[in-house]
């Protein structure tokens, strides 16, 4: 077996550490939600339940949870499937050699890198 680096170990603390600050919340509140009605965002867990999960699909006052998350898969599939069809035609179109190809494809790069640079920017 090869011998890792001292490199390779403080790159994996801190990817360890990058998943655990990523997730870690998430997984707290999920862990939280399953207590019983009694029980709030506290630890120890004071009783299991699903009371907080059931809850979530209940009719509320600012509004219902059920018809948002439906729209928000059909509207997510729709992207998705729009987005993967477009990419195999570009795809496609880019395997062989047409006049302006190199042009198209910086063109098609960018459309991919500049909205994420003037998010980042707060543009």
């Amino acid at each position: 077996m090869k011998k890792r680096s001292l490199s390779f170990y403080l790159l994996a603390a801190f990817f360890g550490l990058f998943i655990l600050f990523l997730y870690g919340p998430m997984i707290t509140i999920f862990i939280l939600s399953l207590q019983g009605p009694d029980g709030a965002l506290t630890f120890p867990v004071r009783s299991f339940g699903f009371y907080w999960l059931g809850q979530v699909f209940q009719e509320q006052r600012v509004g219902n949870f059920v018809e948002p998350f439906q729209r928000s898969l059909v509207l997510g599939g729709i992207v998705t499937g729009l987005a993967a069809s477009m990419s195999v035609l570009a795809a496609m179109a880019f395997r062989q050699r047409f006049k302006g190809s190199t042009v198209l494809f910086y063109l098609t790069i960018a459309s991919l890198i500049v909205p994420s640079i003037l998010i980042s920017l707060g543009l």
